[in-house]
């Protein structure tokens, strides 16, 4: 069967995945020593990776470098796509 396209949704109008990002952004606070709740997550609902990560860090006052930054985004988005596969 030939494919012809696909659909992909990541933001909750076809399939609602906010319950993932929690547990995507869960797991990477646990590693930082960030207690992040489910009513923390609500406010990163709407806000862009780089923002997400910046709330999550300024809840467990934890600095990281600009390259600290860029790892753990990428690692939050691997951790999505692998709860979500």
């Amino acid at each position: 069967m030939e494919k012809k396209g696909f659909i992909f949704d990541l933001d909750g109008v076809i399939v609602d995945t906010a319950k993932y990002h929690y547990l995507a952004w869960k797991e990477l606070a646990n590693q930082l020593g960030i207690d992040f709740t489910e009513q923390h997550n609500e406010l990163l609902k709407g806000v862009s990776r780089v923002k997400s990560l910046d709330i999550l860090l300024g809840i467990g006052d934890v600095i990281l470098t600009d390259e600290e930054k860029k790892e753990y985004m990428e690692q939050k988005k691997h951790t999505l796509f692998s709860i979500c596969s």
